[in-house]
């Protein structure tokens, strides 16, 4: 039994074994950071940093990372710091430690922004192709991604508001890919820029 148990503790461990740590970086942002590596099961695909921003009207999440175990994480964290509603969850790029875990988003009832680019990328079905191509690649890291596209799309310039808090989203591409945006809060003068920098 004892083995058993000792044997069940490390298969966990292994599979899963980079901790999630929700970080204050200033007032009402918040981060979780993950490992410099690639992705793997024994990193669960934590490889990306992912923020938040605190208004009024609820949270404004940057970016929702590789997969919906690690979103759920990330999620649970941000409501411990304050029960909330998640208002949007900005996607920077299409790359899979930015996008594959926006369904958590969704299903909280946040509207889901990104580039034109990652919209047409999801409509033509290239990316779920590129989901399962990536998925036998990382032996079955995104067996529980489900691809959700954006409610609101950025070509050039959105700006949204929640609470007192303004954010422009502003097109950047072609830049380290297709469809990269950075958000900026000019009230703040901060700058989310994903993987430009």
């Amino acid at each position: 039994m004892v083995r058993a148990l000792f044997t069940l503790l490390m298969v966990v461990f292994l599979t899963f074994s980079y901790e999630m740590k929700l970080k204050k970086v200033d007032k009402d942002i918040y981060m979780v950071r993950g490992e410099d590596a690639l992705p793997s099961l024994k990193n669960g695909g934590f490889i990306s940093n992912a923020f938040a921003v605190y208004t009024e009207e609820g949270w404004v999440v940057i970016d929702t990372l590789s997969t919906p175990e690690l979103s759920e994480k990330f999620l649970k964290e941000l409501l411990k710091v304050k029960k909330a509603p998640i208002k949007y969850a900005i996607i920077t790029h299409y790359h899979p430690d930015h996008w594959y875990g926006a369904k958590t988003f969704k299903d909280a009832k946040a509207k889901i922004v990104a580039h034109k680019k990652l919209k047409e990328l999801y409509d033509s079905g290239e990316a779920k192709a590129i989901l399962e191509e990536a998925n036998r690649s990382f032996n079955g890291l995104y067996d529980s991604v489900v691809l959700v596209p954006p409610d609101i799309v950025v070509e050039d310039k959105v700006r949204l508001k929640a609470g007192s808090r303004t954010f422009d989203i502003i097109s950047m591409t072609p830049a380290h890919t297709n469809s990269d945006i950075v958000v900026y809060m000019p009230d703040r003068k901060v700058l989310f820029a994903g993987d430009l920098v």
